[in-house]
């Protein structure tokens, strides 16, 4: 189901890039690997600076998803400033279809493996019907390796070579802390509050003890009139 949907998010790409043509998608697809780029190991970055960033168990698909496109923004206004708003490349026809069209459908594919890994991340993949759609990491391992290439191509040229950690390790690290994030959140609703608990039980041995104290009281006072009716009769 995800990877027909990744084709159709291609198709529909692939659709606009024909429209605005092989310039302005190069653009575009140029700001998209940037900003997944920049999401994928700077969300880990974030979430460590800023505790409060993770303490949810939506924290990592929320830092993942306002990280790119935060960047995604910016890389667009400087882009349309400095380029594509100030000059216009025109290609022949040919290429402005095949072209356009086959970076469009890159693009598109890209930007839905994207969101399908922000799900992923999210606890409403816990859901049994969202799993079944083919959000979970075991499902979501051919668009993971997809973002990776793409991330892969950015490091060729943006990392340092004392870098030890992959795009891919760097995936597995999130999805693995998504999911500690759910289990922790999932154990502090289901853990009974300890101090309601203790005041509920000391209540009920109070109320027990006092309840055995008036059912003694009651029966010294049947005994007590049973005595002054028998002592009156006498």
């Amino acid at each position: 189901m995800v990877f027909w949907a990744s084709i159709l998010a291609g198709g529909l790409f692939a659709w606009l890039a024909i429209r605005i043509g092989f310039y302005e998608i190069w653009a575009m697809l140029f700001n998209i690997v940037i900003s997944i780029y920049m999401a994928i190991f700077l969300t880990p970055v974030i979430v460590n600076v800023i505790p409060a960033a993770g303490d949810t168990s939506y924290g990592t698909a929320l830092t993942l998803a306002a990280t790119a496109t935060g960047t995604f923004l910016i890389l667009f206004g400087i882009s349309y400033v400095f380029l594509t708003g100030q000059f216009s490349i025109s290609f022949p026809k040919i290429f402005d279809i095949v072209c356009a069209g086959l970076l469009g459908f890159l693009a598109g594919a890209l930007v839905f493996s994207f969101a399908a890994l922000i799900i992923t991340a999210a606890p409403i993949s816990q859901n049994s019907f969202v799993s079944k759609l083919g959000f979970n990491p075991q499902s979501q391992r051919s668009n993971i390796s997809y973002i990776c290439w793409w991330c892969d191509l950015v490091d060729m040229i943006a990392s340092s070579p004392d870098r030890q950690t992959t795009s891919e390790q760097t995936i597995d690290g999130l999805l693995s802390s998504a999911q500690s994030q759910l289990q922790d959140g999932t154990g502090e609703q289901n853990e009974p509050n300890q101090p309601a608990v203790l005041h509920a039980v000391r209540t009920g041995a109070h109320l027990t003890a006092f309840a055995r104290a008036g059912s003694a009281r009651a029966c010294l006072a049947g005994v007590a009139r049973w005595r002054a009716a028998s002592h009156g009769k006498a």
